[in-house]
């Protein structure tokens, strides 16, 4: 109590120095407030994006994924509806997504192009994946779930191939069995996001289409989830671990090492920034 009452007596026997600290403090951490909210918000837009373009916040699979020597490997996780219905009941959801992916080959005159294709719903894919939407369409219309033998691709496939809407390409893919399934293709539109080696990578097709060609009747490969706040996967992982044991489940942090990699790094330094004005 003596060394609190002579604390107090210190403080206010210089009214002016208190004030002066005390404002600048307030002014630091005013700044360190803003500059926080700031940076959240660069990147909810910017590592949000990110993670939707390159595979969503957390993904389902079948048990195996992550340890096959594949590295798009075809494990069927039946039609996952299951996953589905007990992702949607948590709060922190943006969308679930069902896709059927496997790796292949494109090829045309100007040459034979590694990719993974995608086998998705695109009308419940469009509202939250860029890619579907109207904004970065540049060429001719967007894929639909009834679509058969036509493939949705990037500008950055369109031009390393020389091909537009309307051309056909040949198209391989890997089935269940591990056997290479060929098919003619008909480019029935081509979207444009700003990142051609991203767009060189894949291509889309309907997710029925993905499952008649490649043997997969109605199952499908993995279960996609955008969640609302970008980095506050670790309580929705641990909640459907609990429920659905059956399935691998991971977050962007795996699929993504390198993004996972640069957001540390910014938290890193966002410590010691904080350390530096507080200090």
């Amino acid at each position: 109590m003596l060394l609190l009452k002579l604390a107090w007596r210190n403080i206010w026997r210089n009214r002016r120095r208190t004030l002066l600290v005390v404002l600048a403090m307030g002014m630091m951490m005013s700044f360190l407030v803003m500059y926080d909210s700031m940076i959240f918000g660069f990147e909810s837009a910017v590592y949000g994006n990110a993670i939707k373009l390159s595979g969503g916040n957390i993904q389902i699979r079948a048990n195996g994924y992550e340890d096959s020597y594949s590295a798009n490997p075809m494990l069927p996780m039946g039609d996952g509806l299951d996953a589905v219905a007990t992702a949607e009941e948590l709060s922190g959801i943006e969308a679930v997504l069902r896709h059927a992916n496997t790796g292949g080959l494109v090829s045309n005159r100007e040459g034979v192009f590694p990719v993974s294709i995608f086998g998705i719903e695109p009308e419940i894919e469009a509202p939250v994946n860029p890619i579907f939407q109207e904004e970065f369409l540049v060429d001719g219309r967007m894929l639909q779930s009834d679509d058969e033998d036509v493939v949705f691709i990037g500008k950055g496939l369109a031009d390393a191939m020389d091909v537009g809407v309307g051309d056909r390409i040949s198209m391989s893919g890997k089935s269940t069995h591990e056997e290479m399934r060929q098919r003619t293709m008909t480019i029935i539109g081509i979207y444009d996001v700003n990142l051609a080696s991203l767009e060189r990578q894949g291509l889309y097709i309907s997710l029925s289409e993905a499952q008649h060609l490649y043997d997969l009747d109605n199952n499908i490969t993995e279960v996609i989830i955008y969640t609302e706040i970008t980095g506050k996967e670790e309580p929705i992982v641990e909640t459907l671990n609990a429920s659905l044991s059956s399935y691998e489940i991971t977050t962007w942090h795996t699929a993504i090492p390198e993004l996972s990699s640069t957001v540390e790094m910014k938290n890193a330094i966002m410590t010691g920034f904080s350390v530096v004005i507080l200090g």
